[in-house]
């Protein structure tokens, strides 16, 4: 059954989060609670949730470096955040932290449910991939993200893909060649770098497409493809369908 972590410093939201899950009969279990970033960090690499509820003003580590460290040792738990901020530099960070959700405090109750609802539905159909192991945590410091090439090229990926960048660059991140990393990520990943960028790219398209009402040119900047019209080409090869089309979907 798929697990929850729900972090946030206010015991009272905790709290009503999990009435709420028990009342509609949500079936996430077990469900784990964290106070701030380091707990929530301490919590994900023993327990491994699937889906983390994640404030983002908090002491210590708030939950975007959290959630960064969460998301570099565990790339399939779904992340949504909660706040009481309508901060775009946030929601940015969360766009490339791939969180699956943003959402606002107060948030309605029904909203949420829905949320969770098809993470739930979402989880239990696709097929069953493991997380590699997570080291243990041995302060209460930020943890480390882990060392092998092709993880610190991922995380080096996932925080930069909102700019050009080219296989140097990522090559370097990782300590190790260009022609070294091509062959190592395409192993380990059944991909190439190329690919792998690009479908960050445009699955972070679609999320913007799907909860923003931005220009198609402004999606296209922030999702890394100043030329709109390499964006356009590379959307429609990936999707299917051009962006206005997508969008257009999504919200019938």
């Amino acid at each position: 059954m798929p697990s929850l972590l729900v972090v946030d410093d206010t015991p009272l939201i905790r709290s009503t989060i999990v009435h709420l899950l028990e009342r509609e009969r949500l079936d996430f279990n077990p469900v784990f609670e964290a106070r701030d970033g380091i707990e929530a960090v301490e919590c994900a690499r023993q327990k491994r949730p699937d889906v983390v509820l994640m404030d983002i003003r908090m002491p210590g580590m708030d939950g975007l470096q959290a959630s960064s460290h969460i998301r570099a040792e565990l790339p399939n738990t779904r992340i949504v955040f909660l706040t009481a901020y309508d901060d775009f530099g946030y929601a940015q960070q969360a766009l490339k932290l791939r969180a699956v959700d943003y959402l606002l405090k107060p948030v309605r109750p029904a909203k949420l449910v829905e949320v969770l609802d098809k993470l739930l539905k979402d989880i239990r159909s696709e097929p069953e991939v493991a997380d590699p192991p997570a080291p243990i945590m041995k302060s209460s410091t930020a943890p480390p993200i882990r060392r092998d090439p092709v993880r610190r090229a991922v995380a080096f990926i996932q925080q930069h893909y909102d700019r050009p960048i080219s296989l140097a660059e990522v090559a370097k991140s990782a300590h190790i060649s260009p022609s070294h990393l091509a062959y190592t990520f395409k192993n380990a990943l059944g991909t190439s770098y190329k690919q792998y960028l690009t479908a960050q790219r445009i699955d972070a398209a679609k999320r913007l497409l799907q909860t923003t009402d931005w220009a198609v040119e402004v999606i296209a900047e922030q999702v890394g493809y100043p030329n709109v019209t390499n964006f356009y080409r590379l959307f429609q090869r990936e999707t299917g369908q051009t962006p206005a089309s997508y969008r257009r979907q999504i919200t019938v």
